[in-house]
Formats: C-alpha cells, structure tokens, sequence
C-alpha cells in the first residue's frame, strides 16, 4: 500500500484542554516554550499536621476541577454536584475542541463519534459515598452511577453535546488518551464516522494533596519528574483533561479548515506475558508498536525530528522506553542523536488517562509551530541508557525545528501492557486565498445576555493587534460557532476597526420565530449616485437594478441611471424608486431573507404588488413609466408633512386640502393646493405644531388625482394580473388586501386618490404578528418609525440608512442583515460576501458561566446533608382536620410543603415554585423514579407513576397526592393514620417494613 495521496491521512481540526496552569491550548504551549514546570509545592494549609515519613507536599493542580456551567448543558445542580469533574470538564473540553475546529454538532448532520476514558472516580470514593443520604433509592445511585462510572463519559457527551457518530469508553491505563486518537483515527478511515472527538480526563480527589514516597515505587521522592535523566527517581501525578477533534484530511482540506498536523499513522498493541510483571514495561511490545505505526505511516524513521516519549522518569521504564524505540529506529537509519526527545511529564506531570494526549497535543503544536520545547530536569542521562550511539538525544532547550519536513512520534504505554505510538506531520501549506475586502459583520452570541457581553469583550481583547484576516474571523463566527438567542454584532472593514467596535456592540435577543414583514415607502425619500455604486458593489442588487434598466431602456427608452442620478419630477423619480425597490428585494432574497408580508406606502404598494405576484416586472415597470406621466400631467398642488395624527388635524383642514395620509400616532400628510398648504403651516405653526412641505409638485392620494387615476385604470386592465402568492397590506382599507382587490383596475385607480391609511395597516399587521421584525426595503427609515409607534416593542431596521448618504452603501446593507439577524431573522451572509470560503481561524471559544458544584467529604460538611423529611405532626393533623372539616386548602398547602422538599433534595435547587416543571427544571425519567419513591416513604400513596405525574408541577402533584389522601382516608387502618401523625423516622420505619 503506498501513502503517496491524502485518502489515509487524518487531519487534527480542533483541541482543547485543562491541564496544570493551562485552561487553554495557548497557555499550555505557551508554559511549554517558557520551560515552565506546573508541578509545585501545594498550599501550606493543605499539609497533613502530622506527615508520615516520605510524604511529599507536592502535585499538579487544575484551578477550576470543581467548577462547571450546569445550565448551559442542562444539568440540574444536584446533576452536576452527583458527576464526577472528569465527565464535566471532559464535557467543557469537548465543546471547546469542537469550537476551534469550527464545526456546530447541534446544526449538522454529520456523524461525531467520541472516544474517550478516564480514571476511576476518585470524587465518588472520597466525597460522595460517605453521604448515605445522595443514595437513598437505586434511581439516584443510578444516577451517581451515571455521572461518575467512567464507562458513561463518552456516551454523557455524545448526549450533550448531540453527537450520532460511534461513542466508545476507552481505558487502558495510562495509554488510554492516546489510545482514543487511534480508535477515532481509525473509525474515521473506515468511514463509522465523518469527525471524531478522542481524549481523556483524569482528576484527582482530594485535589490539592501530596502523596507517599516508597523505595522502588513509580513515584519522584521529591516532587520532580527527571526523565531519562541520572537522578530520576519516579514521577508525579497530576489532574488534566485533554481533547483533540480529527477529520479525514481530504474532507478538512476541502472544506477549508484549519489544520493544526496530519496524523501520518498510528497503532496500538500489548505486551502480554513477555515481561517481568503485569505493571512492568515490555521491551517487545513498545519495539512492535513503533514499527507497526511507522509502517502504517508508510514513512521511514529517519525522516522523524522528535519523539514525545511516555518518559514518567523511572529509572526502570526509561531506559527500556529508549532501548524500544532505539531497536525501531535502527531498522530505517544508522544515525546517531539527529532526533529530539522529550517528556511533558517533567512540565506538568502524569496525568494518567490524559497523560497520552497531552503528549500528542504539545507533538502536534512541535510539528506546526516548528518548535520544540525543552524537556525539564535532564542534566545527565540514566546510566543505563547509552544515548551517544542511539538515533536520540534529550532536547534540554527550547529549539527551532530547520526541518523542511516536521514529523514527530509520540507514544503512552499503559500499566497492564497496552502500548500506543501516533506519528503525525506538520499541515499541509494553506491554498492560496484572495485577499478579501469590504464590510464584515462579527456575529457573537450567549445562552444569556452576559455570557454574550464575555464572549464580545474577549473576543475584542483577542483581536486587539492581531494578524488575522478580517473575513477569516467572520466566516469562523458564522459558521463555527453554535447560534444563541442572545446576540451581539459589530460591522467593519478591518480587523484593527472591529476589535475597537467590540468594546460597545449591537444587541439583540432573538426571536423563537420572528415574522418579517418588508416595508416599500413612496415617493418622497431621497435617492442619489450612491445607487449606482451599490449596484457596483453588490452583485445580486445590481444584477436586479441592471435587468430593470435593460427592461426600461428596450420598452420605454428610459434611462434608468440617469433618472437614479438627476431624479427630478414625478416621471422619473416614480419609476427610480420602484426599480431600486424591487431590486433590493431580490437582493434580501438572494441573502436567504423572506418575508411573511409586504406593507408599501402609496408607490410601495405596487412593488409589493409585483413581488407578490400580481403584475409581471416588465408590465410593472411600464404601469409606473406611464403613472408617473399622468400624474405630472395632472394639476399642481403640495404636500405637507404634520407632526401630528390624523385625528387631531381632520377639523382645521380647509376645503381644498385633504387627508393624504394617515401615517401614525402621531404623524400624518396632508395634500391640496399650495396656497392653503401655507395657510395651514403658518396656523399649526402658531399653535407650535411642526409641519414641513415635501418636495413634489403635486397633490398625491386627493381628488386631484382624479382623472390620472381613471386613465391609470384602463393602463391596468390591459395587463395580466393574478392573485397575490404574498400577503400584502391595502393602502385604501388599511387591511390585508384581498385576491378581487389586488387584480382589480378600479382598486389601483381608487389607492392613487385615496387617504394612504398606514396607521391603521401597521396596527394590524402588529397584532397579526407578534414579535415582528420590519425591514425597510428602500431608502430611508421613516416607514419602520411609523411601526414602532403601532408596536414600542418591534425590532425594526433600515436596509440603506436615513437616506444614501448616510455612509457607504455596502456597509449599510451588511449593517442591516447583521440587525435582522440580532432579531433572529436568518441571513445567508455568505452570499452577502459573494460566496467566499475563507480558511477558519483560531478564536475564544464559549465563556462558559463556570460556578462551583461540588459535594464536600463528609468531615467537611458543617451540618448533615440534606434529606427530605417526614411529615410533620402539623400535615398529618391537617389530614384528619381537612376529613371532618373539608378545610382543603391548609391540606394541599402542607402536602405541597412536602413536595418541594422532595423535589428540592433531587434536582439540588433552593428554590421551587409551585408552578415549576419538574422536567423544565432538569428533572427526567430517572429522577421522577427517585422522587416517587421519597413521596411514597413519606405519603401511604398507591398511585402510579404515571399518575404521580400527570401535572408535574408541584401545585399538580400536590394537588393529586391531597386528593387521592382524602379519598383513601376512610380505608386507612388506625396505625397506617398515627404513622402518617408520627414524628422523624416513620417514613424509614414503613419503608423498611414495607
């Protein structure tokens, strides 16, 4: 089989970790490459008051083992305190590790598989099984089961996270992580899955604790792990968790990801007998898995620079890990010492089921950064290792990799014989992009308003200087990251600009479902060249601008682009307005923005009109070609703009003016001859009511419009019309217009006389919608501020500002999709950027709202745990009181008392109210069990679980358990009443004689 194509290459897509002084992969390289040793002496506090002879007061600690985001995964507290820190900071990791690679599981179908293991549950021996009261019933030690077995790990995540590729829990001792990376590096080749998630966790409970030094045990008399070196004497364990993603290399290069190494290949074997003891290394067993992966890699190992050995410093496994991996290499090369080697356990300890992956993760960081770290507390070698005539050398420093080509081995061999060795290469040279340009829109989001603020603030510190390009880092949040109904955005040209625009983003939180309705105004906002320069800008705007242009110029030798450009009179600015507007609207369409409905004011409503179905765009374009013709014929009057309702208006109108239109609340237009226009200002004026003249020479939407409208009518019934495919919004009756209407001549002749009666359609189109998000599709905002009056509360957005020249066009269109989609509305902003598929980058990952859940052993809990107890006196007499008096009430109030202890001791929550749901408030199958069975040992219940929780909410519960009480009160045997009546203890004691 020959290597030379990438159909048996692995690409490592994504990492993340916790590991001593690292809560990310920057700060473990980054402690990597400063030689910085994170096994140091613990908190002087912690130290045994009386330490027996050999204890060492030294180890490798995580700042945060006891912390986790319950929420965010949908754990109750209870849940969370119950599971082990492997399972959660396993499950943090995983998140993150997915993150960086880019990939959203809850929005792809892609099948993820997990592979992962960790260390017995030192948290479940310490802390919690001194607490009988956690495992009162097999429901909740199924679930302590559940949350600490290291069996279920992989599985939890795969839950959590909604991953449907194969889920397997690997362990084989210390080997186990990087026994994980081969299993997914083999599921991915034989196609079981298309990602992979391999790693593992260990963590030590207590955590901050030295440990016993024996004679000729595996661990360091003095806190330091020497590998390979004259002095070393053992090695120190430490708490880490460490997660890498793979992808099949051929699938990552084409869908662009960003490639950290290659694994080249890799294999797993075990030593059986052929040792001295099943703890004991095997010579044979380490030798054979070496050359299997350099024979699965199809490389020679004279081509490999480093070796991440498993290196723990033993002065028994060291020199037999060299002499192994010395008899491998002399089958490919004689050379002597041209391969680095080196430990990360002399940096941060044995990390035991995550000992192999944090290995393979500072192997793969070596070979794509090109730098290897030194390996720490070597001064001299193990005197039975003869390192001057082997192919290795222990790299003391930190060095610059010359090699052209960067591979790298890393092996982890576990305590009962499993033996694993990855090699993997530096990635493959980045195709070549072209440099982007333009307005990016940086799409931020939280599962809460403050886990969105944290996510924005360190997503500004991380830009801040660097050397990234700015479409990268818009494509990545785009599409690597999960969606969340809190959200922030910045629009901007650079890098540099938008880590400034961070400090104070756009907010919005989504809707579940938001309608959008599209606004078209008419005449009377402003249009200019800027136009032109969207249509340059924008493909899909001025593909639809240039096909109305072509339509105009071959029907109607109209020049289009100059009408845009001079817009002077009715006849031309009508039919620019219309083209502009219908041409955004393809636009918002090709950006993946469709509306629910349409709204247009006066000229707006034949847009939606034809994007509704009912006229053909070139007949469209000649009606409004002709209605602007008749309409300058027509007699000359005004318009005045009042900053009033209509209603307050109607009595000072004088004869020759009339209602226009009836825009809001609080504004309206009114039109007729000039003379009284001014009258009428100078007199609202003096009452000092704002008002101002708009810029036509005509009295639009009045009687004046008579005769242009009949003529217009018989333009209308000479072309096709059919029902509208859009709902959209009358301006004569203020109400969804109907099929008979929209096809009708006489409807469009009586919407150019008629009062414009927005006011009234908004308020419908408001109560119709709720949670409306209106976009204005045109120049403009005023239509979407007559909206807001209607509805304070709707999200509305200008698509082009408050007129062309409020900024480039370009970035007022990216503006608007990032607003729509602050409200929730979906936009394809890939077609806003012309289809590019950037190379993602590295960025922060989720700012998970970590908080403390842990259960203490019992010698440091203050008072005993909780449990739930028995009824009081008060309840059961309230039983008897309730039968002779029917005072049902105190009854309920006293069972409900009960039940939000149960619930409150299950689900680890102080508070319950009684309208709470068991199951919104993290409750399951299993917990319903546990919680059935606390009720039954305090209530003499027959009730099924079923009908337990037919209403489960705790006024509900409570509700049936008084009832059916009630009902079986008369049945009950006087002692079955006094243990109801009894004091602490009777639960237990009918629970055991039950």
């Amino acid at each position: 089989m020959t290597h030379d194509d990438n159909d048996f290459r692995v690409a490592v897509i994504g990492m993340a970790c916790r590991f001593p002084d690292a809560s990310t992969v920057e700060d473990y390289w980054r402690n990597l490459c400063a030689g910085r040793e994170s096994i140091r002496p613990l908190a002087q506090e912690a130290m045994p008051a009386d330490p027996p002879a050999g204890y060492v007061h030294a180890g490798a600690l995580l700042s945060d083992a006891d912390q986790f985001d319950a929420e965010f995964f949908e754990m109750t507290p209870r849940e969370a305190q119950l599971t082990d820190p492997q399972h959660r900071l396993f499950t943090l990791c995983a998140w993150e590790a997915l993150e960086d690679a880019g990939h959203i599981a809850a929005e792809n179908p892609t099948p993820v598989g997990v592979f992962a293991g960790a260390g017995i549950s030192t948290y479940l021996l310490r802390n919690l099984v001194g607490h009988a009261s956690l495992f009162q019933s097999p429901s909740s030690q199924l679930h302590a089961l559940h949350g600490n077995a290291s069996d279920y790990m992989a599985t939890k995540v795969s839950y959590k996270l909604n991953l449907t590729g194969p889920s397997v829990a690997v362990q084989t001792a210390c080997s186990t992580s990087l026994v994980a990376v081969h299993q997914a590096a083999q599921a991915l080749l034989d196609f079981h899955c298309d990602i992979a998630i391999a790693g593992g966790a260990s963590v030590q409970v207590p955590h901050e604790a030295g440990y016993l030094y024996e004679e000729g045990s595996i661990l360091s008399p003095d806190g330091h792990c020497r590998a390979f070196d004259a002095d070393a004497g053992g090695t120190v364990f430490g708490s880490g968790v460490g997660v890498v993603v793979l992808k099949r290399l051929t699938d990552a290069l084409a869908d662009r990801d960003r490639i950290h190494a290659v694994i080249l290949g890799s294999a797993v074997n075990n030593d059986g007998a052929n040792k001295i003891g099943y703890t004991a290394p095997g010579i044979a067993g380490q030798r054979a898995v070496i050359r299997e992966a350099l024979s699965a890699a199809g490389i020679g190992a004279d081509t490999i620079g480093y070796v991440e050995a498993h290196g723990t410093g033993t002065k028994l496994g060291d020199p037999i890990e060299v002499a192994a991996l010395s008899a491998a290499y002399r089958e490919h090369t004689d050379a002597n010492q041209y391969c680095a080697l080196g430990s990360v356990k002399s940096n941060v300890g044995h990390l035991n089921s995550a000992g192999g992956v944090a290995g393979f993760i500072k192997a793969v960081l070596a070979v794509r950064d090109g730098r290897i770290p030194a390996s720490l507390h070597y001064s001299r070698p193990n005197p039975e290792i003869d390192f001057a005539t082997s192919p290795f050398f222990v790299n003391t420093e930190l060095r610059t990799w010359p090699d052209e080509v960067r591979r790298a081995g890393v092996s982890a061999f576990g305590i009962g014989g499993t033996n694993a060795h990855v090699i993997v290469q530096q990635p493959p040279a980045a195709a070549p992009v072209a440099a982007s340009s333009g307005p990016r829109a940086l799409l931020i989001s939280g599962r809460t308003a403050d886990d969105a603020d944290r996510a924005a603030a360190g997503l500004a510190t991380y830009l801040d200087g660097a050397d990234l390009e700015l479409s990268a880092v818009a494509h990545t949040l785009a599409h690597g990251r999960r969606t969340f109904p809190h959200r922030r955005m910045v629009v901007a040209n650079s890098t540099a600009a938008a880590a400034a625009a961070l400090a104070k983003p756009a907010a919005g939180e989504a809707a579940p479902a938001p309608a959008l309705a599209w606004l078209f105004p008419g005449q009377g906002v402003a249009l200019g060249a800027d136009v032109l320069e969207l249509a340059a800008k924008v493909r899909p705007f001025g593909d639809q601008f240039r096909a109305c242009a072509e339509i105009l110029r071959q029907r109607a030798d109209f020049d289009l682009e100059a009408a845009v450009r001079n817009a002077e009179g009715t006849e031309q600015t009508q039919v620019a307005l219309f083209a502009v507007e219908y041409a955004l609207a393809g636009m918002w369409r090709e950006f993946g923005v469709t509306p629910r409905e349409l709204l247009g004011h006066s000229l707006g409503e034949l847009v939606c009109a034809t994007i509704a179905g009912v006229f053909e765009l070139a007949d469209a374009l000649m009606l409004v070609v002709e209605r602007g013709r008749i309409m300058a014929a027509a007699p000359p009057g005004g318009m005045l703009a009042i900053s009033k309702g209509a209603d307050a208006i109607a009595t000072r109108l004088p004869d020759d003016v009339w209602l226009a239109a009836d825009n809001s609340a609080n504004r309206c237009v009114v039109a007729g001859a000039p003379s009284a226009l001014f009258a009428l200002a100078g007199a609202l004026s003096e009452d000092g009511v704002a008002s101002s003249l708009l810029p036509v020479g005509h009295a639009f939407h009045t009687p004046l419009m008579d005769e242009a409208a009949a003529r217009f009518a018989e333009l209308v019934r000479k072309v096709a019309r059919k029902a509208p495919e859009v709902p959209f919004w009358s301006n004569v009756t203020g109400a969804p217009i109907s099929a008979e209407q929209a096809v009708d001549p006489a409807y469009w002749a009586r919407q150019m006389t008629s009062t414009v009666r927005f006011r009234e359609a908004t308020e419908g189109l408001v109560a119709r919608n709720p949670g409306i998000v209106a976009l204005e599709v045109g120049p403009g905002k005023s239509l979407v501020s007559f909206l807001r009056t209607a509805d304070r509360g709707a999200a509305t957005v200008g698509a082009l500002g408050a007129g062309l020249g409020a900024g480039s066009p370009d970035t007022e269109i990216v503006t608007a999709a990032g607003k729509l989609w602050l409200s929730g509305v979906p936009v394809d902003f890939d077609a806003i950027y012309g289809g590019e598929q950037p190379t993602k980058v590295g960025l922060p990952t989720y700012p998970f709202a970590l908080k403390r859940y842990w259960v203490d052993p019992p010698e440091y809990v203050p008072a005993p745990a909780r449990a739930v107890e028995p009824v009081p006196p008060r309840v059961a007499a309230a039983v008897v009181e309730t039968a002779a008096a029917a005072e049902e009430d105190d009854f309920v109030a006293s069972v409900r008392r009960r039940v939000v202890a149960v619930w409150s001791a299950a689900l680890g929550i102080e508070e319950v109210g009684n309208d709470a749901n068991f199951f919104e408030l993290g409750g399951d199958s299993l917990l319903a069990v546990h919680v059935a069975t606390q009720l039954r040992a305090i209530f003499p219940l027959e009730l099924a679980l079923g009908e337990l929780f037919v209403s489960p909410t705790v006024a509900g519960m409570a509700e049936t358990i008084a009832a059916h009480l009630i009902q079986r009160l008369d049945e009950l045997s006087d002692s079955e009443v006094e243990l109801l009546l009894n004091q602490p203890g009777a639960a237990e004691e009918r629970s055991n004689n039950a």
